[in-house]
């Protein structure tokens, strides 16, 4: 699911980039089974994946 420019579009966020969401919101919107909570993983789950990466090589990037 590519997102690099979804903009979620309710609640207080309305208008700013998955990308910049708050961890908070992005597990709320798993935790509580939003429909868009779909988005909320892949973001989360790009994060996790830019974190544990941060200290590799490019060539070694796994995620």
């Amino acid at each position: 699911m590519k997102q690099d420019n979804l903009i979620c579009d309710f609640g207080l966020h309305a208008g700013e980039p998955y990308s910049s969401l708050p961890a908070s919101f992005l597990n709320w919107m798993v935790e509580t089974g939003h429909d868009k909570r779909e988005y909320a993983k892949v973001e989360l789950n790009r994060r996790v994946c830019a974190a544990e990466n941060s200290n590799r090589k490019f060539s070694d990037f796994e995620c």
